[in-house]
């Protein structure tokens, strides 16, 4: 019914156009303002559909879906909007500049900043090749991972190989930019050439567009596919860490119970428990636990009292009163100490999660207890290396004492007023955005493609910066992983859902194609980043080095448009 144009002209219309505000200083204060107020309307938008998504992760039955092909589409959906708005004007094909911009720099910013980031929070020591993230046996109290927290030398991270994996993924889906490209060089339209009456869109050019969206779209089911599947198997390290997230939360603000991790998502470990009671060698409880106990160790000895029993007792959700605790202690303090050590106080947990259930499935179950108020809310636990870094946590307690199917709906209601508000808040402020990098780029005299590069991903991709150098800080093999994995998930995601979105505008908006010194950089990066994931271990300076991609990406255009490269 509306065109793009139209709806374009339809959004602009209730927006301050920015090429009619007043040249000079000004002027230009006010154009940097509006950009300003807009980035940060998109990077609020941004946040809301990712709480928005993660509050669906509450649900079981749906939380693999959610998080497997869910996430990553809304995650992708600021950049991708910015695209679509950017070519959508009366004036698209000088536009157009600021999407590719954002879709070059949100690409690169993730697989550079982010990552570089990374690595400097998550560094330990290296001795002699091994990295400590194991505590040796003769360690005092006093040890750290990093020691001093400033040493720089003989430092790095160290992730499992399923980052290798994520690399090969966004390499492959990068050679969707080849498919126009190549046939773009044949038609000159990679070198400068008079393009304002469509002359590389008449060389045939438009054919390899929609074939390089049929690309996209068959590589984006082919990526999402196998998050499902890896969803399923258990081997999905980012989701996983998502909803082992969302699972700690709601320990901590009672949305959930240990008791009911137990008995609803734990099977196979909950029936070898039952015939050996000894926690000690369940590694999916023990790893969870291991947070929860070493925040009650306040004093990194490697024990708690009676005190620090009864109040981690509670903060898992069991009654236990003083009385029970110091019972309870005493059953397994050999030593007469007054003190537990971790192991000991798996023995605790580890028989009173089996009485439990032996008592619950002896009795008939209660039709009301089901769902979230019996606190069955997670899914699959993954491993924790020990001593992780508590996490934060910000969950709606007045859906504490709800019914089941209230504690549901209002979950899903929640998350469907915070994911419309925030899609909402992208579409609406994304094509303003554009006019205003746009604007900005003519009143510096640039090109917008460098405003928008520098830009956008910060209101786009900010939260995404945020979680990889928090995963990090914690200094595992397994949240090193999880961060590097997730960078390498979101270019995967630009390289198809964004870049599907950009060839539907050169083909159907009759857009010409002069972005190869664009598309050069973008490849150039992710395969220098692909080599760098094919390595499980990334000493301190790599980080160094992998920053330097983001101001090189930058130089390789204006190098490549220097030597008349469009």
């Amino acid at each position: 019914f509306f065109s793009p144009v139209t709806m374009g002209d339809i959004l602009s219309a209730y927006f301050i156009e920015p090429k009619h505000l007043p040249e000079g200083f000004g002027g230009s204060v006010q154009v940097l303002s509006l950009g300003v107020v807009y980035g940060y309307i998109l990077f609020t938008g941004s946040n809301l559909i990712s709480e928005g998504s993660e509050l669906l992760l509450l649900i079981p039955s749906i939380a693999g879906i959610v998080g497997s092909v869910v996430l990553p589409i809304l995650g992708a959906v600021p950049d991708g909007a910015i695209v679509l708005f950017s070519g959508m004007g009366p004036n698209a094909q000088e536009e157009v500049s600021v999407g590719v911009g954002a879709l070059a720099g949100s690409t690169i910013m993730l697989l550079t900043v982010p990552w570089c980031l990374s690595i400097i929070a998550g560094r330990v020591n290296c001795f002699n090749g091994e990295y400590t993230y194991k505590r040796p046996a003769s360690a005092t109290s006093e040890w750290k991972r990093l020691d001093p927290p400033d040493r720089w030398l003989k430092t790095g991270v160290k992730c499992d190989s399923s980052i290798k994996t994520s690399g090969r993924f966004m390499l492959m889906t990068a050679g969707a930019y080849l498919v126009i490209q190549i046939p773009a060089f044949f038609a000159s339209c990679g070198t400068t050439y008079e393009m304002e009456h469509g002359e590389c869109h008449k060389n045939g050019l438009y054919v390899w567009a929609i074939l390089g969206l049929i690309m996209c779209i068959g590589m984006f089911i082919w990526y999402l596919h196998t998050q499902i599947a890896e969803s399923d198997e258990g081997r999905h390290v980012v989701l996983e860490a998502l909803i082992d997230k969302v699972r700690q939360r709601a320990v901590r603000q009672t949305i959930t119970t240990l008791r009911a991790l137990y008995k609803d998502y734990l099977p196979a470990e909950r029936d070898s428990l039952l015939k050996n009671p000894d926690w000690t060698s369940g590694d999916r409880m023990k790893h969870f636990l291991r947070p929860f106990f070493n925040e009650f160790d306040t004093d990194r000895s490697g024990a708690i009292g009676v005190d620090e029993l009864q109040g981690l007792l509670v903060k898992l959700g069991e009654k236990a009163d003083r009385t029970t605790a110091e019972a309870l202690l005493a059953a397994v303090d050999k030593d007469k100490s007054g003190f537990i050590e971790f192991d000991e106080f798996l023995e605790v947990i580890g028989k009173q999660m089996q009485d439990a259930y032996m008592k619950e499935i002896a009795k008939p179950e209660d039709p009301e207890t089901p769902g979230l108020k019996r606190r069955s809310t997670m899914g699959r636990l993954i491993k924790h290396e020990e001593e992780e870094v508590e996490e934060d946590a910000e969950m709606p307690e007045d859906l504490t004492d709800l019914s089941p199917e209230e504690q549901r709906r209002r979950i899903l209601m929640r998350s469907a007023v915070k994911l419309s508000l925030g899609t909402g808040l992208v579409l609406l402020f994304s094509d303003p955005m554009v006019g205003v990098m746009s604007e900005m780029g003519s009143r510096c005299g640039i090109s917008p493609f460098y405003i928008s590069f520098v830009l956008a991903p910060l209101a786009s991709n900010a939260s995404e910066l945020i979680s990889a150098y928090v995963f990090a800080a914690k200094k595992t093999p397994k949240t090193m992983t999880i961060s590097f994995s997730a960078l390498l998930g979101a270019a995967t995601m630009n390289n198809t859902f964004c870049l599907g979105i950009f060839f539907a505008l050169i083909a159907f908006n009759n857009l010409a194609w002069a972005f190869s010194a664009e598309t050069i950089s973008i490849l150039f990066v992710e395969a220098c980043m692909y080599k760098v994931a094919q390595k499980t271990e990334h000493p301190t300076y790599y980080a160094f080095l992998v920053l330097l991609l983001y101001p090189i990406s930058l130089a390789v255009v204006a190098g490549l448009e220097g030597m008349g490269f469009d």
